[in-house]
């Protein structure tokens, strides 16, 4: 039988748990022991997975209601059943390092670590963190082995956890998150950001390390929290700004653009995010509302392009599906409830909400001698003159769907200045509905909205100022009204340019609501550009 050894480590204010099976190595002076290890091998993979609620079958009073032994159909049978579909994701990853969130405990993960070595798959090294009544947790499952824990407290929310695996001079820290849900306002998760950015910003430059997890933001969160009303931070975003994955234009009340791998080594403190080495229409790890979410992260620091240890391999980021195993109708193939009258019990089978990610890492020496990499970027060929103008080059700007039977996304078929355009397009089969919305910040000498749309439907748009009427601008030639009117409106094979006065309201700037609506019955395949406030 397999031994394991529990060491407990005192960090900041909490223990944090690490087990170990290779017994002999814990009990090697540190010295001796590196030694005789092996150096990591060239090229090291790295994964994160949401396992979504990977709970033991022990009663310990911490669990959510569904997961308590024998209530809602949570059997020792079905939490067998849970285990072995998530061992069997983690060893398909074929990863080196696996980053993990929604663990209950070290005793489910050692657990977990047992299912694996049946598929030979063996992690001899984990580690987890231990929040004192927090119902789930961060960990890590390494195949290297881990010379240093810490864990970082963040208020009434998981904690952040690092973990630095290494052998011989080599080493690799990463920081395993799970940030506060958007139930909460951006303020929290800005403060989970800033606990890990103090601690960050005492490594030395040359340190290689990862930012990992659930931030339950997305990598384009500055362009849309305002719109879907999180923003209580003037503006600010953990992802975005505490870690500078965005830059600002150089143009007044330009936007933002992301920062660029090529741009690391000159922009000091920055980060790359690698959701940017997908195209767009990859970009998905979580759909909420039908909506493509990328919530989970890798990011990576400038320490992890240079000549030194490690570095990124180019284009080798990616959304696990495992051939699609892990999708169900396009969306995340999770765990599954079924109901029972008015109550919802585990039907024992499904995998998680969330969909793996995973990345290449090399040893720079190897990298810089490969030339054969032909990997696009889809970041670099951005022109940033054309962010400045608040075009979809970069991201959405701001736009999201208004329904779940409708998709918002760019789009190179048609675009007015640049390559991309957004798209907006679906259909409700029984009521009026908004199709896409977006609000917009104004300054005090704006008078009026324009855009550039091509495309049909039967539509509607309309604005406001917060709380405030709507006023109204039907199809097909967009005058002031009073009311919503659903008409045909058809413009395929050229550009419409809409110019819609803003509603009155206070002296002071106020930020602008718009909606595009669409008409029951009807489908709607629309494009908008060079949308401005002048």
């Amino acid at each position: 039988m397999k031994k394991f050894l529990f060491t407990i480590f005192v960090t900041i204010t909490l223990p944090l748990f690490f087990c170990s099976r290779d017994a002999g190595n814990t009990q090697t002076d540190k010295s001796v022991q590196i030694s005789k290890e092996l150096p990591l091998p060239d090229t090291i993979t790295v994964a994160f997975y949401n396992v979504e609620n990977l709970f033991d079958f022990n009663l310990d009073g911490t669990e959510y209601a569904e997961y308590k032994p024998g209530a809602f159909g949570w059997t020792e049978e079905v939490q067998k059943i849970k285990l072995k579909n998530a061992a069997s994701v983690i060893a398909a990853l074929e990863s080196d390092i696996v980053g993990l969130c929604e663990i209950e405990n070290m005793n489910v993960l050692r657990e977990l670590q047992l299912e694996l070595d049946k598929r030979d798959v063996v992690f001899p090294y984990a580690a987890v963190g231990e929040m004192p009544g927090s119902a789930t947790l961060t960990a890590l499952l390494s195949k290297f082995p881990i010379r240093e824990k810490f864990e970082y407290p963040v208020e009434r929310s998981r904690s952040i956890l690092e973990v630095l695996v290494g052998r011989g001079d080599d080493s690799l820290r990463l920081f395993i998150n799970h940030w506060p849900s958007k139930r909460h306002p951006e303020s929290k998760r800005l403060e989970a950001a800033m606990i890990l950015k103090k601690r960050i910003d005492a490594l030395s430059p040359t340190d290689d390390y990862l930012i990992i997890g659930d931030l339950n933001s997305n990598y384009n969160e500055f362009a849309t929290f305002h719109t879907e009303g999180f923003n209580d931070t003037k503006g600010q975003t953990g992802v975005n700004h505490i870690f500078k994955t965005t830059i600002a234009g150089t143009a007044p009340r330009s936007s933002k653009r992301f920062v660029c791998k090529e741009e690391l080594a000159s922009c000091g403190d920055c980060h790359y995010n690698l959701w940017l080495d997908l195209p767009h229409d990859k970009r998905k790890s979580y759909v909420f509302r039908g909506a493509p979410q990328t919530i989970d992260h890798i990011i990576i620091p400038p320490a992890l392009i240079d000549n030194y240890g490690y570095s990124y391999l180019n284009g080798s980021f990616e959304v696990f599906t495992w051939d699609d195993a892990l999708l169900r109708d396009g969306v995340p193939y999770r765990w599954q409830m079924i109901f029972k009258g008015k109550v919802k019990y585990h039907a024992g089978h499904g995998f998680s909400d969330h969909l793996p990610i995973r990345a290449r890492f090399v040893r720079a020496s190897v990298l810089a001698s490969d030339t054969s990499s032909s990997h696009q970027h889809y970041c670099i060929s951005v022109d940033p003159d054309l962010t400045i103008k608040g075009d979809f080059e970069i991201t959405v700007d701001g736009w999201i769907r208004g329904d779940s039977r409708f998709s918002v996304s760019r789009d190179r078929r048609f675009a007015k200045s640049g390559n991309y355009s957004l798209h907006i397009r679906g259909m409700h089969e029984s009521q009026n509905r908004t199709a896409a919305r977006a609000r917009l910040e104004t300054e005090t000498a704006d008078k009026y909205l324009t855009m550039s749309m091509r495309g049909s439907g039967n539509i509607s748009l309309r604005m406001r100022r917060p709380n405030d009427r709507w006023i109204y601008f039907n199809a097909p030639d967009f005058t002031l009204s009073k009311s919503a009117r659903y008409k045909k409106w058809s413009s395929a094979n050229r550009w419409t340019e809409i110019k819609m006065p803003l509603p009155k309201g206070a002296p002071d700037a106020q930020d602008i609501e718009i909606e595009i609506r669409s008409g029951k019955g009807e489908a709607v395949s629309m494009w908008i550009d060079q949308v401005r406030l002048r």
